[in-house]
């Protein structure tokens, strides 16, 4: 282990650079490192990258040919090894849900060293299997197991009862939002906000368009955009046509700046089925734009002071999504109110803070090992 903090050799692994929190979090951590001096590389799976990022990029898959899957497999783990073996990394952050567990458990085991694991969803067997036997094979070796929301760490702790487990939130670079968030955007007009990944019904957009439907924006000439693209684009746009909202509903897939969308919206509103740490709230409050979630199990608590800087509506009660949508329209006071209490109330996701607290944790493994 070197001795310097600022030539700590990091590898941010994941599976893109992309439509996503954890990966908008790799690709904001790996500006605060780099300013500290640290050789960050990037270790991506798959996908596309989209997201800003600073250091080296070792994408896999470009690295692999052919239709074969067994030999695709056998090629990339082959890469994998030999690249990890020569970087010597200090420290690997692994960003990534677990699918495979034999997969993972060599990756893990016997790739990997100092290996660090984010959990970012509260839906724990994506990344730590539910037999305890095979979740402590998994994680034998991790240096530390690192929950995004509090709600994430204590449910680890009971169910796993894992003892090196941390907590660290997610960060927000306030610095660079601010340059960008006022830039211009392709639609003019009032509108709330919503965004995420389309490939799963995680984000559960059917919700949102159905209490969106039902509220009185529509006839007040308050549209909905949608930020996000996947699989399931279609689906929700053919609902939007069902429910009559076609032309208020607008689906502008993945943008290169979604602050831009933040800061002119009215609101944001999330209809999550569950969580770990919603990103879209943090970056709506960053851009000073209220906002209303479910009161998913874990991260939208942790984020919204209700009658503050947003409102919690009660998990998954539709009707309640309803009246909380014309409540935050029509309730001009709370509305403002909560709109100017946004920034001053997340504070702590600052990117310097949550940076300040990965060269801690780092110092931490360092000291104990």
């Amino acid at each position: 282990m070197t001795q310097n903090r600022t030539s700590y050799k990091i590898c941010l692994v994941t599976v893109t650079l992309s439509d996503g929190g954890a990966e908008r979090c790799a690709a904001t951590l790996s500006h605060f490192f780099v300013n500290q001096g640290f050789e960050v590389h990037h270790l991506v799976f798959s996908g596309k990258i989209e997201y800003d990022y600073s250091g080296e990029v070792m994408h896999l898959a470009q690295h692999v040919s052919g239709s074969n899957r067994i030999v695709s497999r056998i090629k990339r783990f082959t890469i994998l090894k030999k690249y990890l073996k020569e970087q010597n990394f200090d420290y690997v952050i692994d960003f990534r849900v677990k699918r495979f567990f034999l997969q993972e458990f060599i990756i893990h085991n016997y790739l990997y060293k100092n290996h660090i694991q984010t959990i970012h969803s509260n839906k724990l067997d994506s990344y730590i299997s539910k037999n305890k036997f095979l979740a402590n094979l998994l994680y034998k070796n991790c240096k530390q197991l690192i929950a995004v929301s509090k709600g994430i760490e204590e449910k680890i702790k009971i169910e796993y009862n894992f003892k090196n487990i941390h907590q660290i939130y997610n960060p927000i670079d306030f610095e660079k939002i601010n340059e960008i968030k006022l830039n211009s955007i392709d639609f003019e007009g009032d509108f709330i906000l919503a965004a995420g990944s389309m490939n799963k019904n995680v984000k559960q957009f059917d919700h949102l368009i159905e209490c969106y439907s039902k509220s009185n924006l529509p006839d007040k000439n308050i549209k909905l955009i949608i930020l996000g693209d996947g699989k399931l684009k279609q689906d929700w746009i053919d609902l939007a046509d069902r429910v009559g909202q076609k032309e208020n509903i607008i689906f502008k897939g993945n943008v290169e700046n979604p602050f831009a969308y933040y800061s002119k919206a009215l609101f944001t509103v999330l209809t999550s089925k569950y969580e770990g740490l919603p990103m879209v709230l943090i970056e709506s409050l960053a851009c000073e734009t209220p906002v209303l979630a479910y009161n998913c199990e874990t991260g939208p608590s942790e984020i919204i002071n209700h009658l503050q800087n947003g409102l919690l509506v009660e998990n998954q009660n539709k009707e309640a999504m309803i009246a909380a949508i014309n409540t935050f329209y029509e309730d001009k006071n709370l509305y403002l109110h909560c709109k100017n209490n946004c920034k001053t109330t997340i504070s702590k996701y600052e990117v310097e803070n949550i940076g300040n607290q990965w060269l801690s944790l780092f110092k931490q493994i360092k000291n104990e090992h």
